[in-house]
């Protein structure tokens, strides 16, 4: 979690509030009280403490509240939900998760944080961490139940995204309760032999991702008093975990190739596994950004990263599987990403969808003009079953996550040049891009 004193660089000239995406200039940010006695927020309920704009300030910087407390917590004038101090400095950029319920959105999304967490610094010079614990709390119990679990010989499942509770804040806006997701929060900056590392945070970026319960995506479940699917209109890229298990025609083919019971024609799927149209969520997901988003146009849409996810079981249909790492070290001292080893995969990767699910390409080329296809596991293992073939969860002694790093590295290099470079032949462009 950043301290105050960390945040190097100026303020930036525009604020973008992560849960309502509300614009506002800092000279209008609100303040939180830390006073006890001053609770009741109009728009947060009467136990919550109250927002306010300062004229009293310490030598310090910090706000002083009606009873001369001081105080450092920032909120956005809009909703008065908390915005973390590294957002008033660290230039955001939006992904998007969204994928059909039961896709294993939340398994990747752990794994894959877990993973950049130890590669990022080890490969390639750049540090991510929560930049505020509280934001990221659901997200590092989920790494705690996969990869710091003391039983590792005992079956674990993370619970399943909900559409309501407490991963979403609850608003007053117009006399009416708005629900707004919870945003999950990082900072990625240069660090160790990175050609930036000189620059600390003002080298770096603030990294704001939106993880949906799969229903959110169903048609009509967004609505003006709960807009939980809007942040797909900033986003810089979008990423779409396809669960080909879900798919009786995928299913059946890597039935013959693996006994994984993701894929047993033999086994019922479970109740909370009915399986949807997964090119409806993706069709959905345009609609509401026709709706939402300032510049509807093919052309003007975000690139759209399919997620291939449970490759552990489908992969060796493929020409390239095992997977070969999408990086490698170079003579700076630093990993470049080989872009073409992703599109090989990519292409490869499309070739099997176009043959068993060609809707789904159809849709993912409609939505966006810059597609890729990266295969990932979360797991990189089979669920365990009980007695009756029912599936109880995955060992934690067993999880080797397969490429879940891959989406974010090849993101990184497309879009935020500077963080990580492209390898071009055998040689490669550093990471100052």
């Amino acid at each position: 979690m950043l301290d105050e004193q960390d945040l190097l660089g100026p303020l930036l000239s525009k604020i973008t509030c992560p849960h309502c995406w509300h614009v506002f200039q800092p000279a209008d940010t609100l303040w939180i009280s830390e006073h006890p006695d001053l609770l009741g927020d109009r728009l947060l309920g009467p136990h919550v403490p109250q927002r306010f704009l300062p004229n009293r300030f310490t030598l310090q910087g910090k706000a002083l509240d009606s009873r001369g407390m001081p105080t450092s917590r920032l909120a956005c004038p809009h909703c008065h939900l908390e915005i973390p101090r590294g957002i008033f400095h660290l230039r955001p950029v939006f992904f998007s998760l969204l994928g059909a319920p039961a896709s294993g959105k939340s398994y990747f999304l752990t794994t894959m944080i877990w993973r950049l967490r130890k590669l990022l610094p080890e490969k390639f010079g750049l540090a991510l961490t929560d930049l505020d614990a509280i934001h990221n709390h659901r997200l590092q119990e989920y790494e705690n139940t996969l990869f710091l679990n003391r039983d590792g010989q005992t079956p674990v499942e993370l619970p399943k995204t909900e559409t309501t509770g407490d991963l979403y804040n609850l608003v007053m806006l117009g006399g009416a309760p708005v629900q707004y997701i919870k945003p999950f929060l990082f900072s990625i900056q240069p660090v160790g032999k990175h050609p930036r590392a000189n620059l600390g945070l003002r080298g770096g970026r603030a990294l704001v991702v939106y993880d949906n319960a799969g229903e959110s995506f169903l048609p009509g479940a967004d609505s003006a008093r709960s807009p939980v699917t809007r942040h797909l209109a900033l986003s810089a890229a979008w990423f779409f975990v396809f669960d080909p298990t879900q798919d009786l025609r995928f299913r059946r083919e890597v039935s013959r190739i693996s006994d994984d019971p993701q894929v047993r024609m033999d086994l019922d799927r479970p109740a909370r596994e009915v399986p949807y149209r997964q090119d409806v969520i993706l069709r959905e997901a345009w609609e509401r950004v026709l709706r939402h988003h300032e510049a509807p146009l093919r052309r003007g849409m975000p690139p759209l990263v399919v997620i291939v996810a449970k490759a552990d079981c489908w992969g060796p249909l493929l020409p390239c599987w095992p997977l070969p790492e999408p990086y490698r070290m170079t003579a700076k001292g630093v990993a470049g990403v080989s872009i073409e080893r992703i599109v090989e995969v990519s292409s490869a990767v499309r070739s099997l969808m176009e043959q068993y699910v060609p809707e789904i390409v159809a849709a993912a080329e409609t939505l966006s003009r810059d597609v890729i296809y990266i295969p990932v596991s979360a797991t990189g293992c089979s669920p365990e079953t009980n007695e009756r073939g029912e599936i109880i969860g995955f060992l934690p002694s067993k999880i080797q996550p397969i490429w879940v790093e891959t989406p974010i590295l090849y993101t990184l290099v497309r879009w935020m040049p500077g963080l990580v470079g492209r390898l071009v032949g055998s040689t490669s462009r550093g990471a100052a891009g």
